[in-house]
Formats: structure tokens, C-alpha cells, sequence
């Protein structure tokens, strides 16, 4: 009886998912409810304009940058901090909580864990997606522009690029940590906005490691961080315009996580009893 009963929770379980897929991709298909800002701003067009003449600015001191801070001794240790934006430390914990979420039968669970496990679910995903998908925009961009990294400054100089050369040698253009550490610092930003200015601040810095440990230059690390910062407000905005994981607020910029305020009352009723 146990196998039985083993299968027929496996395909219920299955079948949850599937479900829950298609809501989502309904959902995702769907047009913005009226009234709903659009996903991108004149401010973020703005933004890139700005982010392009600063690059164009910066990259004629990429090489005096690039050998004054990686050889400048009390930045030696904070080198070990690069490491904070490998995009695994925030890809897998999100992924394994959205498969174990998704097949939950919400149906049959109260509505104050329903509320948590709806924000937890829609905010990992999100999380997910943001960071995989800035991070291959990013990896195509390297691709394509092909620019040989700092190690190669004695030979090849700051300005080599080698189009369509695969492989990490030449990957240097934009800062894949950093576009991770940009799309963390969104979503941070996002969950905590309270907070939201020392998070921009403290992952930037962190984003900056990879000028000290000789890995990027400076106008990779810009250039990665506002592709990983800028995608995730953007899919942040899609997804409120269709109340999925987001609505919008007061704030015309920054979208509200949906669930919020359910699970904070959700919370306050748990503590009363």
C-alpha cells in the first residue's frame, strides 16, 4: 500500500507544479493592469546615457586604475570579498526553495503559513530569475566584445578585444561578479528598503573587489553592475504591473513586494495567540 500511496502523492505533487507553472506563465503573458507604470522609465534611459559617458570617461585610466589598486597594499584584504558575488551562492538557495514550494498543496495549509510560504516562493523566484537572467545578458556581452582581462596588461595592454573568443581570458567586459552583486543589490534593495542606500553602497564596494584582485577593470565592474542592478528593478516593475511577487506603492520607482503587509499581519496575529 505504501508504494501506491508514494505514486499518487508524487503525481499530486506533479501535477501542483504544473499548475502553478502555467498560472505563472498566464500571468507573465498577461498586459499590465491598467494604470500601471511601464516597466521602464525615462529615468533609467537617462541612467544608461550617463552610465555610457562615465564608461567612455573612465576606460583611458582602465590601466592606471587596474595597477594601482591590485598592487596597493591595504586593499589586499578585502580581496577575499570578490568571492561574495559568485552567482551560486544566490542561484542554488533560491532554486531549492522554489522547487520545494511549488509543490505544496496551498489548499490544505493555514492561511497565515500560506501567506509566508507565498511571499518566500514568489520573492525566491524572483530572486532566481533576476540573477540568472542579468547573468547570461552579461556572459553574451562578453561573448561578444571579447576584452582580454587585467592578467594580460603587460602583453596585451587594456584596450585588446578579441570578439567571439570563448573562454575566460577573454570575458573581462562587463564584470560577471559584479553583475550578480548589482542584481543582489536590487533585490535587496527591494526587500529592505529602509536600508536601501548602504546596500546599494556595500555591494558596489564588494563589486569593486574584482579591480583589487586583478580580475576586472574598472569599467567592467560599472559595466556589470548596472546591467545586474537596472534588469532586476525592470523585472521587478514587469512583475508589479501584473501583481505577480510585486504591486506598486507610493513610490513610482520601486515596486512593493505583494504579500508584504499579509505577512506582517499574519505575523502579528501569530504573536497574540
Amino acid at each position: 500500500m505504501t508504494e501506491p500511496s508514494n505514486q499518487g502523492h508524487t503525481q499530486s505533487a506533479l501535477r501542483r507544479v504544473g499548475q502553478s507553472i502555467v498560472r505563472f506563465l498566464r500571468r507573465i503573458n498577461a498586459p499590465a493592469y491598467p494604470g500601471s507604470p511601464s516597466a521602464w522609465t525615462n529615468g533609467m534611459s537617462m541612467a544608461i546615457v550617463l552610465i555610457f559617458f562615465l564608461i567612455l570617461l573612465l576606460h583611458p585610466y582602465d590601466e592606471f586604475l587596474s595597477r594601482t589598486l591590485s598592487s596597493y597594499e591595504p586593499l589586499n584584504g578585502v580581496r577575499h570579498l570578490t568571492d561574495i558575488g559568485l552567482s551560486q551562492w544566490y542561484l542554488i538557495p533560491a532554486f531549492v526553495i522554489g522547487v520545494c514550494l511549488i509543490g505544496i498543496d496551498w489548499g490544505n495549509i493555514a492561511r497565515n503559513r500560506r501567506v509566508r510560504f507565498g511571499l518566500v516562493y514568489a520573492q525566491a523566484t524572483f530572486a532566481f530569475w533576476a540573477i540568472a537572467l542579468s547573468g547570461i545578458l552579461t556572459n553574451i556581452a562578453k561573448f561578444l566584445i571579447g576584452r582580454a582581462r587585467p592578467k594580460f596588461i603587460d602583453t596585451l595592454g587594456a584596450n585588446s578585444f578579441s570578439p567571439f573568443q570563448a573562454g575566460y581570458d577573454f570575458a573581462s567586459f562587463p564584470s560577471g561578479h559584479s553583475t550578480t552583486m548589482g542584481a543582489v543589490g536590487a533585490i535587496l534593495a527591494l526587500w529592505f528598503p529602509h536600508w536601501r542606500m548602504p546596500i546599494i553602497l556595500a555591494t558596489m564596494f564588494i563589486a569593486f573587489t574584482r579591480v583589487f584582485a586583478r580580475a576586472h577593470y574598472p569599467t567592467d565592474v560599472v559595466a556589470g553592475y548596472t546591467v545586474g542592478f537596472l534588469f532586476t528593478v525592470v523585472l521587478a516593475r514587469f512583475l508589479a504591473g501584473r501583481r505577480t511577487a510585486f504591486v506598486f506603492g507610493k513610490s513610482q520607482f520601486w515596486p512593493n513586494m505583494r504579500f508584504r503587509e499579509r505577512f506582517w499581519r499574519a505575523e502579528a496575529d501569530l504573536s497574540k495567540k
